[in-house]
């Protein structure tokens, strides 16, 4: 996994005449209240509140990088105690960190008087006594002053984030690998897709030439759906036959759109065929609200579920050619 090491402008230095007074800003900025630790007992309680930090953090001071303060999550990362490190040159005190990068973020600093920031930096640690472990660290070296434009060291922070590119890598292996072994997926799916969509525009015809046969046929055709009977489909026809409108029919329930065909029976017929699962004939008056003309025979024909059970009921009847020239 590449890392990467990016340099970033620091601030500049204070004019020599301008008034600062560098104080601790921040639990992450301790090198202001460094310049005001006047003291032995100042300067102790800034090691204590390094020392408690919750990532690595330490001091470098001057050209050769003495090793200032330092706090316990640091030393631990390196394996060593506080007092072996303290008061050392970088180098000497870790000489198995030489040749990973430090060197060179080091200079940076202290030429350019600029940050550096490393992002997933691999980094190679050998605790005494142990094997060389990798590990993967975000680091930040900022320049760190006891004074306007005076450059006394180097702060470093650095936090472990090792199990997040671990966990990554892991990830992007494991789609490798399933891309591998899938190679041919892709080529399949498309397929797949171009078959579906062959398939959709099958249907959309067929859904289309049903429609006009539907709506050109001499038979007045419908289809009633669920106990409430539904009226899903109502071809001109059938609409002329019983003086309604599309709007006035279509998903709702027949008996409560014309309940004048419950009165006449029809409701119990329905009933029966549901159960039964029988076709019946009947004849109904050729336009409902109109006594005269001779009655019109509808066959209603149960429609079965994969089960057996009857899920719908198909209503035809033949229309005259006085409904036929009254179809909007």
């Amino acid at each position: 996994m590449k890392s990467t090491y990016s340099v970033l402008p620091s601030a500049p230095a204070m004019p020599a005449t301008s008034p600062y007074t560098p104080r601790l800003t921040s639990l992450y900025q301790p090198a202001a209240r460094l310049a005001e630790a006047k003291d032995a007992a100042v300067y102790q309680q800034l090691q204590e509140l390094l020392a408690h930090m919750p990532v690595a953090m330490y001091l470098l001071r001057g050209p050769m990088h003495a090793l200032d303060l330092v706090n316990l999550p640091a030393a631990a990362s390196w394996g060593y105690s506080l007092d072996h490190v303290r008061g050392k040159p970088f180098f000497e005190a870790l000489p198995h960190l030489r040749g990973q990068g430090y060197e060179v973020a080091y200079a940076t600093v202290w030429q350019t008087q600029q940050a550096v920031t490393w992002r997933e930096a691999p980094i190679s640690n050998r605790p005494p006594g142990g094997p060389a472990v990798l590990g993967y660290f975000d680091v930040s070296f900022q320049p760190y002053y006891e004074g306007p434009g005076c450059l006394a060291g180097i702060l470093v922070t650095s936090h472990d984030v090792t199990e997040q590119v671990l966990a990554r890598q892991r990830m992007y292996h494991a789609t490798e690998e399933l891309a591998a072994s899938n190679a041919g997926l892709a080529d399949y799916v498309t397929e797949l897709t171009r078959a579906a969509h062959a398939a959709q525009v099958y249907a959309e015809t067929q859904a289309t030439l049903l429609a006009q046969l539907l709506e050109q046929a001499p038979l007045a055709l419908g289809l009633l759906v669920g106990a409430d009977y539904v009226v899903q489909v109502c071809n001109p026809s059938l609409l002329a036959l019983w003086g309604c409108t599309s709007a006035q029919v279509l998903h709702q329930p027949l008996f409560e759109v014309l309940p004048e065909l419950q009165g006449q029976g029809l409701r119990t017929l329905l009933d029966e065929i549901s159960g039964t699962g029988t076709a019946a004939v009947v004849p109904l008056p050729p336009r409902l609200g109109e006594a005269a003309g001779e009655p019109v025979t509808f066959t209603f024909h149960p429609l079965r579920a994969a089960r057996g059970q009857a899920i719908a009921i198909a209503a035809s009847a033949t229309a005259s050619e006085y409904e036929l020239a009254r179809r909007p």
